[in-house]
């Protein structure tokens, strides 16, 4: 989730840069990284995949499939864990946070609780660029957190697991989808908007760049529902399919109509952004090192906890890697804020489809 895009009340994101001296990796140096196997960590009989997410919505699809423990949640420190087991796969699932300290501490603590995490799959939303596009999922080889100055590579060992699952993937990303699952419905101003199916088909972008920026600021909200909530809201609570919580936080308040021209516009690639006066929409800053391309965008996907749930990881010597669904780019113009909107619940089910089936060959090799 790029939430310093979309709470419209923060302002311009101050980007915090390393506090400790990375080594520049080059793009051949990535393949090189220690790979670590899926094996149970040393004195586990049996280990769990940590499956998280920056806020509800992006959970949600594979919470509701989880087969829970009982006695669940697990609470700490005010955070929901959910154990059990995925498609017959043993997860801990939970809300990281939208900001990366907070993704990092998040991680840190499930880390400590929980002993025998065998990998971290962060799963969500994201801005796209290069080759991504709307709808399609992303698993980036390596994210930056200071604009391309240094590189964090993911697992080579989680890397070429998703390099396995790609066909198979892409053949059950979703072109359409509600715009919110539900089910937590809470404080906001609510509308009811069609969901409008991308005019794509959608595919698994494995390796390439990815950026987190901003965000240190942002905080969920305890009653703050599928968009910003502090935990995954219960599974099977059920609400309607198409409602679209819109914090009142957002400052949205454009009429119904307008949102529902700008889903259309985004779906068509048509630019109408600035004809309704919408929010800025910042693209993701070019890289100052290992540039992809010469022209445009060479970041796959662009967040805003990413590399905090990374660096926790690599603390903790587990590999890591994040499936971000793009919800909105650049490509259609200003259409901030309704193009996520309109489309975070299918970037975000899509990335969790990616996860579910990433976390199954990792638990099968």
């Amino acid at each position: 989730m790029r939430v310093s895009r979309r709470r419209v009340w923060v302002a311009a994101p101050v980007l915090a840069l390393a506090a400790m001296a990375l080594t520049l990796v080059p793009v051949d140096a990535l393949a090189a990284t220690a790979s670590t196997t899926s094996q149970s960590p040393a004195g586990c009989a049996s280990s769990h995949v940590l499956l998280l997410g920056s806020y509800p919505s992006e959970v949600s699809a594979n919470i509701d499939r989880e087969v829970l423990d009982p006695d669940q949640p697990t609470v700490i420190d005010g955070i929901d864990f959910y154990a059990g087991t995925l498609s017959g796969s043993r997860v801990v699932i939970a809300i990281a946070g939208p900001a990366p300290a907070e993704t990092y501490a998040t991680t840190v603590l499930a880390l400590k609780h929980f002993v025998c995490t065998s990998a971290i799959v962060f799963s969500g939303t994201a801005g796209g660029g290069g080759e991504s596009g709307l709808g399609d999922v992303t698993a980036p080889g390596a994210w930056t957190r200071n604009y391309g100055v240094t590189f964090f590579p993911v697992s080579t060992a989680a890397l070429a697991v998703a390099r396995e699952i790609e066909t198979k993937t892409d053949t059950e990303l979703a072109t359409s989808a509600p715009v919110n699952d539900g089910p937590c419905l809470c404080q906001g101003v609510f509308y009811r908007m069609q969901a409008v199916p991308i005019l794509r088909t959608p595919r698994l972008v494995v390796g390439g760049y990815g950026t987190t920026y901003g965000g240190e600021s942002d905080a969920c909200i305890a009653q703050g529902g599928m968009l910003e909530g502090c935990n995954p809201c219960p599974p099977d609570s059920g609400a309607a399919a198409v409602s679209i919580n819109v914090p009142i936080s957002f400052g949205a308040n454009s009429s119904n109509a307008v949102a529902q021209a700008a889903s259309l516009a985004a779906s068509t690639g048509t630019l109408v952004g600035d004809a309704h006066a919408l929010l800025s929409h910042e693209s993701a800053p070019p890289p100052t090192a290992l540039a992809e391309t010469s022209g445009g965008p060479s970041y796959i996907a662009d967040d805003q906890q990413t590399t905090g749930a990374l660096e926790a990881a690599d603390a903790y010597h587990v590999p890591f890697i994040a499936f971000r669904g793009i919800s909105d780019t650049s490509a259609v113009g200003n259409l901030w804020p309704f193009e996520w909107l309109v489309f975070q619940q299918l970037a975000a089910d899509n990335a969790a489809t990616a996860a579910r089936l990433w976390i199954q060959r990792w638990d099968a090799r």
